[in-house]
Protein backbone atom coordinates (compact mmCIF):
# COMPACT_ATOMS: atom_id res chain seq x y z
CA UNK A 1 0.00 0.00 0.00
CA UNK A 2 1.31 3.22 -0.91
CA UNK A 3 2.49 5.83 1.71
CA UNK A 4 -0.11 8.57 0.72
CA UNK A 5 -2.56 6.23 0.47
CA UNK A 6 -2.14 5.35 4.16
CA UNK A 7 -1.54 8.79 5.15
CA UNK A 8 -4.93 9.57 4.23
CA UNK A 9 -6.37 6.72 6.16
CA UNK A 10 -5.05 7.68 8.73
CA UNK A 11 -6.64 11.19 8.99
CA UNK A 12 -10.13 9.24 7.89
CA UNK A 13 -9.80 7.42 11.14
CA UNK A 14 -8.84 10.28 13.05
CA UNK A 15 -11.65 12.29 12.28
CA UNK A 16 -13.84 9.25 12.69
CA UNK A 17 -12.76 9.22 16.40
CA UNK A 18 -14.14 12.35 16.88
CA UNK A 19 -17.63 11.08 15.59
CA UNK A 20 -20.14 10.38 18.46
CA UNK A 21 -22.81 9.07 16.83
CA UNK A 22 -24.21 8.16 13.13
CA UNK A 23 -22.20 6.61 10.43
CA UNK A 24 -19.35 7.99 8.43
CA UNK A 25 -18.00 6.59 5.30
CA UNK A 26 -14.65 7.12 2.81
CA UNK A 27 -12.82 5.25 -0.23
CA UNK A 28 -9.95 3.41 1.13
CA UNK A 29 -7.56 1.52 -1.77
CA UNK A 30 -8.98 -2.14 -1.72
CA UNK A 31 -5.60 -3.15 -1.13
CA UNK A 32 -5.52 -1.66 2.59
CA UNK A 33 -8.29 -4.19 3.25
CA UNK A 34 -6.47 -6.79 2.04
CA UNK A 35 -2.80 -5.83 2.33
CA UNK A 36 -0.69 -7.59 5.45
CA UNK A 37 0.63 -2.97 5.30
CA UNK A 38 -2.86 -2.36 6.15
CA UNK A 39 -3.59 -4.59 8.65
CA UNK A 40 -2.79 -2.82 11.78
CA UNK A 41 -5.07 0.13 10.55
CA UNK A 42 -7.82 -2.39 9.67
CA UNK A 43 -7.61 -3.73 13.28
CA UNK A 44 -7.70 -0.34 15.09
CA UNK A 45 -10.66 0.57 13.15
CA UNK A 46 -12.87 -2.58 13.36
CA UNK A 47 -11.67 -2.58 17.54
CA UNK A 48 -13.18 1.19 18.01
CA UNK A 49 -16.52 1.22 15.31
CA UNK A 50 -18.44 -1.02 13.93
CA UNK A 51 -17.67 -1.69 10.28
CA UNK A 52 -21.46 -1.50 9.00
CA UNK A 53 -20.61 -1.95 5.24
CA UNK A 54 -17.52 -2.71 2.28
CA UNK A 55 -19.02 -2.35 -0.79
CA UNK A 56 -16.49 -3.14 -4.30
CA UNK A 57 -17.38 -2.75 -7.76
CA UNK A 58 -15.53 -5.53 -9.90
CA UNK A 59 -16.57 -4.90 -13.17
CA UNK A 60 -12.87 -4.40 -14.90
CA UNK A 61 -13.79 -1.60 -16.43
CA UNK A 62 -14.73 0.30 -13.46
CA UNK A 63 -12.51 -0.48 -10.36
CA UNK A 64 -12.18 2.90 -8.89
CA UNK A 65 -15.06 5.10 -6.83
CA UNK A 66 -13.48 8.32 -6.47
CA UNK A 67 -11.60 10.40 -9.39
CA UNK A 68 -8.08 10.87 -10.58
CA UNK A 69 -6.67 7.27 -9.68
CA UNK A 70 -6.73 3.77 -11.28
CA UNK A 71 -6.40 1.56 -8.89
CA UNK A 72 -9.33 -0.51 -7.18
CA UNK A 73 -11.24 1.14 -4.49
CA UNK A 74 -13.56 0.21 -1.79
CA UNK A 75 -16.09 1.96 0.14
CA UNK A 76 -16.62 2.04 3.90
CA UNK A 77 -18.75 2.52 6.08
CA UNK A 78 -18.53 2.68 9.75
CA UNK A 79 -20.46 3.46 12.95
CA UNK A 80 -20.35 3.85 16.88
CA UNK A 81 -21.94 0.63 18.29
CA UNK A 82 -22.73 -0.30 21.36
CA UNK A 83 -23.44 -4.09 22.63
CA UNK A 84 -22.68 -6.52 20.47
CA UNK A 85 -22.18 -5.69 16.68
CA UNK A 86 -23.59 -7.54 13.84
CA UNK A 87 -21.91 -8.67 10.99
CA UNK A 88 -20.51 -6.47 8.16
CA UNK A 89 -22.53 -6.15 5.29
CA UNK A 90 -20.34 -7.14 1.80
CA UNK A 91 -21.40 -5.32 -1.69
CA UNK A 92 -20.12 -6.77 -4.57
CA UNK A 93 -21.32 -4.79 -7.07
CA UNK A 94 -20.84 -5.97 -11.29
CA UNK A 95 -21.55 -2.31 -12.36
CA UNK A 96 -21.33 1.46 -11.09
CA UNK A 97 -24.83 3.30 -10.92
CA UNK A 98 -24.62 5.80 -13.79
CA UNK A 99 -27.21 8.59 -13.21
CA UNK A 100 -29.80 9.64 -10.63
CA UNK A 101 -31.89 6.83 -11.49
CA UNK A 102 -29.55 4.10 -11.43
CA UNK A 103 -28.24 4.95 -7.72
CA UNK A 104 -32.28 5.14 -6.27
CA UNK A 105 -32.71 1.97 -7.97
CA UNK A 106 -29.83 1.03 -6.10
CA UNK A 107 -30.19 2.13 -2.89
CA UNK A 108 -33.99 0.43 -2.78
CA UNK A 109 -32.23 -3.00 -3.20
CA UNK A 110 -30.15 -2.21 -0.37
CA UNK A 111 -32.30 -0.64 1.72
CA UNK A 112 -34.73 -4.23 1.61
CA UNK A 113 -31.91 -5.92 3.47
CA UNK A 114 -31.39 -8.60 0.88
CA UNK A 115 -28.67 -11.26 1.53
CA UNK A 116 -27.84 -12.90 -1.88
CA UNK A 117 -27.51 -11.15 -5.36
CA UNK A 118 -29.14 -8.38 -6.28
CA UNK A 119 -31.86 -7.45 -8.60
CA UNK A 120 -31.58 -5.93 -11.74
CA UNK A 121 -27.50 -7.27 -12.39
CA UNK A 122 -26.22 -5.08 -9.45
CA UNK A 123 -24.29 -7.73 -7.92
CA UNK A 124 -24.47 -9.77 -4.46
CA UNK A 125 -24.72 -8.82 -0.84
CA UNK A 126 -22.96 -11.39 1.73
CA UNK A 127 -22.10 -11.30 5.68
CA UNK A 128 -18.72 -11.61 6.67
CA UNK A 129 -18.65 -12.74 10.75
CA UNK A 130 -17.61 -10.03 13.28
CA UNK A 131 -14.58 -11.94 14.71
CA UNK A 132 -12.80 -11.69 11.46
CA UNK A 133 -13.46 -8.24 10.88
CA UNK A 134 -11.86 -7.34 14.04
CA UNK A 135 -8.83 -9.33 13.44
CA UNK A 136 -8.34 -7.69 10.41
CA UNK A 137 -9.33 -10.46 8.37
CA UNK A 138 -11.73 -8.21 5.48
CA UNK A 139 -10.85 -10.67 2.73
CA UNK A 140 -14.35 -10.86 1.64
CA UNK A 141 -13.49 -7.97 -0.13
CA UNK A 142 -10.85 -9.75 -2.75
CA UNK A 143 -13.17 -12.32 -4.68
CA UNK A 144 -16.67 -11.45 -6.51
CA UNK A 145 -18.50 -14.70 -5.40
CA UNK A 146 -19.20 -14.54 -1.47
CA UNK A 147 -18.58 -18.84 -1.61
CA UNK A 148 -14.97 -18.24 -2.73
CA UNK A 149 -14.37 -15.86 0.28
CA UNK A 150 -15.80 -18.30 2.39
CA UNK A 151 -13.92 -21.31 1.01
CA UNK A 152 -10.86 -19.10 0.55
CA UNK A 153 -11.07 -18.52 4.60
CA UNK A 154 -11.83 -22.19 5.62
CA UNK A 155 -8.59 -22.79 3.92
CA UNK A 156 -6.27 -20.93 5.57
CA UNK A 157 -7.58 -21.81 9.40
CA UNK A 158 -7.37 -25.93 8.33
CA UNK A 159 -5.06 -27.01 10.20
CA UNK A 160 -4.73 -30.40 9.29
CA UNK A 161 -2.65 -28.56 6.53
CA UNK A 162 0.40 -27.17 7.65
CA UNK A 163 1.86 -24.27 6.40
CA UNK A 164 4.86 -23.80 4.26
CA UNK A 165 7.02 -22.11 6.98
CA UNK A 166 5.81 -24.71 9.56
CA UNK A 167 7.62 -27.33 6.62
CA UNK A 168 10.84 -25.70 6.71
CA UNK A 169 10.00 -23.84 3.39
CA UNK A 170 11.35 -20.04 3.61
CA UNK A 171 10.30 -17.47 0.60
CA UNK A 172 12.86 -14.95 -0.13
CA UNK A 173 12.95 -11.64 -1.77
CA UNK A 174 15.31 -11.85 -4.71
CA UNK A 175 13.91 -8.95 -6.87
CA UNK A 176 15.44 -6.28 -4.82
CA UNK A 177 18.78 -7.77 -4.65
CA UNK A 178 18.63 -8.45 -8.78
CA UNK A 179 17.49 -4.93 -9.69
CA UNK A 180 20.38 -3.31 -7.63
CA UNK A 181 23.40 -4.67 -8.34
CA UNK A 182 23.33 -6.92 -11.45
CA UNK A 183 21.16 -6.30 -14.83
CA UNK A 184 20.21 -8.39 -17.73
CA UNK A 185 22.94 -9.95 -19.66
CA UNK A 186 23.19 -12.71 -22.36
CA UNK A 187 24.97 -16.09 -21.40
CA UNK A 188 28.10 -15.11 -23.19
CA UNK A 189 28.73 -12.64 -20.51
CA UNK A 190 31.44 -13.11 -17.62
CA UNK A 191 29.76 -13.73 -14.69
CA UNK A 192 26.29 -14.09 -16.13
CA UNK A 193 23.33 -16.70 -14.19
CA UNK A 194 19.84 -17.79 -15.92
CA UNK A 195 16.93 -16.04 -13.96
CA UNK A 196 13.02 -16.48 -14.26
CA UNK A 197 11.53 -13.41 -14.83
CA UNK A 198 8.60 -12.97 -17.09
CA UNK A 199 5.38 -14.29 -15.36
CA UNK A 200 3.27 -13.17 -18.24
CA UNK A 201 1.50 -14.79 -21.17
CA UNK A 202 4.88 -15.40 -22.48
CA UNK A 203 6.70 -16.25 -19.47
CA UNK A 204 6.28 -19.75 -17.52
CA UNK A 205 4.15 -21.70 -19.53
CA UNK A 206 4.96 -25.03 -18.18
CA UNK A 207 4.74 -26.16 -14.29
CA UNK A 208 8.36 -27.23 -14.83
CA UNK A 209 10.64 -23.95 -14.30
CA UNK A 210 12.10 -22.25 -17.74
CA UNK A 211 14.20 -19.42 -17.38
CA UNK A 212 14.27 -16.53 -19.59
CA UNK A 213 17.44 -14.72 -18.98
CA UNK A 214 20.43 -14.26 -18.17
CA UNK A 215 21.92 -11.61 -15.21
CA UNK A 216 24.94 -10.49 -14.38
CA UNK A 217 26.66 -7.73 -12.18
CA UNK A 218 26.51 -4.36 -12.81
CA UNK A 219 29.82 -4.11 -12.41
CA UNK A 220 31.78 -5.60 -14.83
CA UNK A 221 33.70 -8.69 -13.38
CA UNK A 222 37.77 -7.62 -13.29
CA UNK A 223 39.98 -11.10 -13.84
CA UNK A 224 43.82 -8.64 -13.53
CA UNK A 225 42.06 -8.14 -9.98
CA UNK A 226 41.77 -10.39 -7.72
CA UNK A 227 40.85 -8.43 -5.20
CA UNK A 228 37.94 -6.51 -7.10
CA UNK A 229 36.85 -9.89 -8.68
CA UNK A 230 36.19 -11.35 -5.43
CA UNK A 231 34.17 -8.65 -4.32
CA UNK A 232 31.48 -9.24 -7.05
CA UNK A 233 31.72 -12.72 -6.89
CA UNK A 234 30.78 -12.43 -2.94
CA UNK A 235 27.69 -10.05 -4.32
CA UNK A 236 26.69 -13.00 -6.67
CA UNK A 237 27.50 -15.86 -4.21
CA UNK A 238 25.06 -14.15 -1.78
CA UNK A 239 21.98 -14.25 -4.47
CA UNK A 240 22.19 -17.34 -5.54
CA UNK A 241 22.14 -18.43 -1.95
CA UNK A 242 18.60 -17.20 -2.05
CA UNK A 243 18.15 -19.34 -5.32
CA UNK A 244 15.86 -23.19 -4.94
CA UNK A 245 14.32 -25.46 -6.88
CA UNK A 246 10.96 -23.89 -6.56
CA UNK A 247 9.51 -20.53 -7.02
CA UNK A 248 6.58 -18.36 -5.95
CA UNK A 249 5.04 -15.60 -8.15
CA UNK A 250 6.03 -12.50 -6.28
CA UNK A 251 3.00 -10.89 -8.14
CA UNK A 252 1.27 -11.32 -11.33
CA UNK A 253 -1.64 -10.23 -14.07
CA UNK A 254 -4.45 -12.69 -12.78
CA UNK A 255 -5.80 -13.18 -16.08
CA UNK A 256 -3.53 -13.30 -18.62
CA UNK A 257 -0.57 -14.93 -16.50
CA UNK A 258 -0.59 -18.86 -16.37
CA UNK A 259 1.09 -19.97 -13.09
CA UNK A 260 1.00 -19.24 -9.51
CA UNK A 261 4.70 -21.63 -8.60
CA UNK A 262 7.12 -23.64 -10.63
CA UNK A 263 9.72 -26.41 -9.47
CA UNK A 264 13.02 -27.56 -11.74
CA UNK A 265 16.00 -29.99 -11.45
CA UNK A 266 17.88 -26.64 -11.08
CA UNK A 267 18.21 -24.10 -8.68
CA UNK A 268 17.10 -20.57 -10.18
CA UNK A 269 16.26 -16.99 -8.64
CA UNK A 270 13.77 -14.42 -9.96
CA UNK A 271 13.09 -11.11 -10.96
CA UNK A 272 9.32 -11.35 -9.73
CA UNK A 273 9.77 -14.75 -8.46
CA UNK A 274 10.39 -15.66 -4.67
CA UNK A 275 13.01 -18.84 -4.40
CA UNK A 276 11.87 -21.27 -1.72
CA UNK A 277 14.90 -22.96 -0.06
CA UNK A 278 15.42 -25.36 2.21
CA UNK A 279 14.62 -28.24 -0.59
CA UNK A 280 15.84 -31.02 -2.57
CA UNK A 281 14.46 -31.12 -6.87
CA UNK A 282 12.36 -33.59 -5.87
CA UNK A 283 10.92 -32.14 -2.46
CA UNK A 284 10.12 -28.84 -4.36
CA UNK A 285 7.46 -30.53 -6.36
CA UNK A 286 4.97 -31.46 -4.82
CA UNK A 287 4.75 -28.09 -3.44
CA UNK A 288 4.92 -26.51 -6.67
CA UNK A 289 1.46 -28.70 -7.37
CA UNK A 290 -0.11 -27.46 -4.44
CA UNK A 291 0.44 -24.01 -5.08
CA UNK A 292 -1.04 -23.99 -8.93
CA UNK A 293 -3.70 -25.88 -7.34
CA UNK A 294 -7.28 -23.66 -6.76
CA UNK A 295 -6.10 -24.63 -3.21
CA UNK A 296 -3.22 -22.88 -3.27
CA UNK A 297 -4.80 -20.13 -5.40
CA UNK A 298 -7.31 -19.25 -3.43
CA UNK A 299 -4.99 -18.48 -0.76
CA UNK A 300 -2.48 -16.77 -2.69
CA UNK A 301 -5.22 -14.10 -3.78
CA UNK A 302 -6.17 -13.50 -0.62
CA UNK A 303 -3.96 -10.93 0.43
CA UNK A 304 -3.28 -9.12 -2.50
CA UNK A 305 -1.30 -5.40 -2.96
CA UNK A 306 -1.82 -3.21 -5.73
CA UNK A 307 -4.71 -3.94 -7.65
CA UNK A 308 -6.87 -6.97 -7.62
CA UNK A 309 -6.08 -7.76 -11.22
CA UNK A 310 -2.47 -7.41 -10.99
CA UNK A 311 -1.46 -8.24 -7.31
CA UNK A 312 1.37 -8.14 -5.81
CA UNK A 313 2.56 -11.11 -2.89
CA UNK A 314 4.76 -10.79 -0.05
CA UNK A 315 7.20 -13.29 1.59
CA UNK A 316 5.66 -13.20 5.02
CA UNK A 317 2.30 -14.23 3.36
CA UNK A 318 3.50 -16.45 1.63
CA UNK A 319 5.45 -18.85 3.93
CA UNK A 320 1.65 -19.14 5.75
CA UNK A 321 0.20 -20.92 2.66
CA UNK A 322 -1.02 -24.01 4.01
CA UNK A 323 -0.55 -27.46 1.74
CA UNK A 324 -0.96 -30.88 2.29
CA UNK A 325 1.73 -32.27 5.18
CA UNK A 326 4.58 -33.14 2.60
CA UNK A 327 6.40 -34.84 5.62
CA UNK A 328 3.95 -38.08 4.55
CA UNK A 329 6.12 -39.74 2.42
CA UNK A 330 2.60 -40.91 0.17
CA UNK A 331 1.81 -37.49 -0.13
CA UNK A 332 4.90 -36.51 -1.35
CA UNK A 333 5.36 -39.28 -4.05
CA UNK A 334 1.97 -38.50 -4.83
CA UNK A 335 2.14 -34.87 -5.48
CA UNK A 336 5.61 -35.37 -7.07
CA UNK A 337 3.80 -38.03 -9.44
CA UNK A 338 1.43 -35.87 -10.29
CA UNK A 339 4.33 -32.96 -11.58
CA UNK A 340 6.18 -35.12 -13.59
CA UNK A 341 3.04 -36.09 -15.13
CA UNK A 342 2.09 -32.58 -15.88
CA UNK A 343 5.72 -31.58 -16.33
CA UNK A 344 5.88 -31.12 -20.23
CA UNK A 345 1.81 -29.79 -20.72
CA UNK A 346 1.25 -26.03 -21.53
CA UNK A 347 -0.49 -24.45 -18.83
CA UNK A 348 -3.21 -22.01 -20.55
CA UNK A 349 -3.96 -18.72 -19.06
CA UNK A 350 -5.76 -17.98 -16.39
CA UNK A 351 -8.72 -16.48 -18.60
CA UNK A 352 -8.80 -18.83 -20.67
CA UNK A 353 -10.82 -21.18 -17.80
CA UNK A 354 -11.32 -24.83 -17.43
CA UNK A 355 -8.33 -27.26 -18.56
CA UNK A 356 -6.95 -30.70 -18.17
CA UNK A 357 -4.24 -29.50 -16.18
CA UNK A 358 -5.65 -28.05 -14.00
CA UNK A 359 -8.03 -30.44 -13.35
CA UNK A 360 -4.80 -33.34 -12.76
CA UNK A 361 -3.69 -30.70 -10.03
CA UNK A 362 -7.03 -30.50 -7.97
CA UNK A 363 -7.80 -34.16 -8.23
CA UNK A 364 -4.43 -34.72 -6.80
CA UNK A 365 -4.41 -32.59 -3.77
CA UNK A 366 -8.03 -33.81 -3.01
CA UNK A 367 -6.74 -37.15 -3.47
CA UNK A 368 -3.95 -36.71 -0.87
CA UNK A 369 -6.29 -34.18 1.48
CA UNK A 370 -9.11 -37.36 1.48
CA UNK A 371 -11.27 -34.38 0.11
CA UNK A 372 -14.49 -34.16 -2.01
CA UNK A 373 -12.90 -33.37 -5.76
CA UNK A 374 -15.95 -31.96 -7.12
CA UNK A 375 -15.80 -29.59 -4.08
CA UNK A 376 -12.72 -28.10 -5.24
CA UNK A 377 -14.20 -28.39 -9.07
CA UNK A 378 -16.55 -26.04 -8.24
CA UNK A 379 -14.21 -23.64 -6.56
CA UNK A 380 -11.93 -23.79 -9.40
CA UNK A 381 -14.87 -22.89 -12.08
CA UNK A 382 -16.43 -20.07 -9.48
CA UNK A 383 -12.33 -18.56 -9.95
CA UNK A 384 -11.98 -18.95 -13.41
CA UNK A 385 -15.48 -16.35 -13.58
CA UNK A 386 -14.07 -13.85 -11.25
CA UNK A 387 -14.13 -10.88 -13.04
CA UNK A 388 -10.10 -10.09 -12.57
CA UNK A 389 -9.50 -13.77 -13.68
CA UNK A 390 -11.70 -13.48 -17.48
CA UNK A 391 -11.16 -9.71 -17.49
CA UNK A 392 -15.46 -9.58 -18.25
CA UNK A 393 -17.56 -8.19 -15.30
CA UNK A 394 -19.46 -10.70 -13.57
CA UNK A 395 -22.19 -12.89 -15.78
CA UNK A 396 -21.03 -11.27 -19.44
CA UNK A 397 -18.48 -13.98 -20.66
CA UNK A 398 -17.99 -12.71 -24.40
CA UNK A 399 -21.33 -10.49 -24.25
CA UNK A 400 -21.47 -6.95 -24.95
CA UNK A 401 -21.20 -4.88 -22.07
CA UNK A 402 -24.42 -3.75 -20.35
CA UNK A 403 -22.63 -0.61 -19.49
CA UNK A 404 -22.01 0.31 -22.55
CA UNK A 405 -25.14 0.14 -24.26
Amino acid sequence: MRASSLRQIQKWMALLIRIQLGRCSSHWPTDALTSPSGHRERVILAQRFHIHTLLTCYHPRYINLSQNTSINESTIIAQRWNGDRPPTRIINLDRLPRDDNNVADLYRHLSEGIVGPLPDGWGEVSKWPVDRITTGDWSAVVFRSPLLAEAAYKIVIDKRCPTLKALGMTPAESGRLLRGSFQASSPETLGSFPILKSKGAEGQTRIAAQPDEHWSPKEPVMLDNDLYGQQINSKTEKLLQKAGYLLITAGQDNSTARLTAVASDHTYVGNGWMPVSGLTSPQAKAPAVCLNSTLGRLQLMRNPGRKLAFPTYSVKKAELIRIPDLTENKVCVSLSACWEATAEMDVPQFRDGECAVRRLWDEAVADVLDWDANWLAELRQLLHDEPHVRSLGYGEFGEECALDT
